[in-house]
């Protein structure tokens, strides 16, 4: 199989598929510690937009129980890691399934 270098298949794939906007996602599983002291689960998505967009990033968390954190959009990984709304995590309830 032939392997494409890093940051030329955001444009064969959008030339290819009619696509505008694209994200390659790398995810991460962990365990997180929440305010109350509980140990959740965690699943880290990092959204790379590709080289030239200016707001290149975004974060999402989702832990065990389906709360959610997300983030803005941002150019640099760790100022996007920095804003994502990890409290969200730590909320009472999770979300209505």
């Amino acid at each position: 199989m032939e392997t494409v270098p890093g940051d030329e298949i955001f444009d064969l794939i959008k030339e290819s598929g009619g696509i505008f906007e694209l994200y390659r996602v790398t995810a991460f599983e962990g365990y997180r510690k929440r305010r109350d002291g509980e140990v959740k689960s965690v699943r880290v998505e990092i959204l790379d937009a590709g080289p030239g967009v200016p707001e290149r990033w975004t974060v999402s968390a989702t832990d065990a129980d389906g709360r959610r954190a997300g983030g803005n959009p941002a150019e640099r990984l760790d100022v996007a890691l920095a804003i994502t709304h990890w409290p969200e995590l730590d909320r009472e309830e999770p979300p209505p399934s």
